[in-house]
């Protein structure tokens, strides 16, 4: 019994630690798209102008802008439901939890609508995603086909554009994407795409800094303790006039 409030308890700290993180990364995202004083028209042409090997500040600027949205708000659902899940007991909100999430995902790759890293928001965010955490659609691509292949049902696969977009593809870039020589031919199965799906792709960089993140969760939350009983005490002492 002991046991399992201590691991209840444990559980809750962690989803409450990972939405703050969730927060940390989905809030300098959205002030990044909303503040157009940061990254504008008018800024883009300079940024665009210092280039890190293959891409160039504009371009990363951008993409991490809505990686970060995208990133924040998946961990920041998660967690919410995680944690909810734990502190009251809901069982069945703890086994939904990823089929669930992975639906809504898939619900919201259908949006995408073209291949390229400027028209469509949204479709831009799903391409720099595939390209920042090499991953393709939701599930692994496989095969053709609704069950093998996550971008069937979209705009830009019914408009009959190709298989797989360009970011799929481990050469593609944000500053060479139009130029990519990667195609993914209409009813072949696509072939040398990111292996891993965009799910499991953003829950493995989770998994992989979590560890990190907790520490320093446990680590600031300790310093508050801290901080609270030295107040505490300076209180006390102040009250029986031993300090000025």
């Amino acid at each position: 019994m002991c046991n399992q409030k201590v691991s209840k308890i444990v559980l809750v700290i962690i989803n409450i630690l990972f939405i703050l993180l969730g927060l940390g990364l989905l809030i300098p995202g959205i002030l990044v798209v909303l503040n157009e004083d940061v990254i504008n028209d008018d800024v883009l042409p300079a940024l665009k102008s210092v280039s890190f090997g293959v891409t160039n500040l504009g371009d990363m600027a951008k993409g991490l802008s809505i990686t970060l949205i995208v990133l924040g708000s998946f961990v920041l659902v998660l967690s919410l439901i995680g944690a909810i899940g734990a502190c009251c007991k809901i069982r069945c909100l703890l086994i939904i939890i990823e089929s669930k999430l992975k639906t809504e995902m898939k619900t919201a790759l259908l949006k995408f609508k073209t291949d390229d890293l400027a028209t469509h928001e949204l479709s831009s965010g799903w391409n720099y995603l595939n390209m920042n955490l090499e991953c393709c659609g939701i599930d692994a691509v496989t095969d053709t086909g609704v069950d093998k292949n996550d971008y069937t049902g979209s705009a830009w696969y019914v408009a009959g554009e190709g298989e797989i977009p360009i970011s799929c593809c481990p050469s593609a870039t944000s500053s060479s994407y139009t130029a990519s020589t990667c195609t993914f031919t209409r009813g072949s199965a696509p072939t040398g795409q990111h292996a891993k799906g965009c799910y499991d792709a953003v829950k493995d960089f989770a998994t992989k800094y979590s560890v990190a993140f907790i520490c320093i969760g446990v680590f600031i939350v300790l310093t508050e303790i801290a901080a609270v009983i030295f107040a505490c005490s300076l209180c006390k002492k102040s009250k029986t006039g031993t300090i000025v």
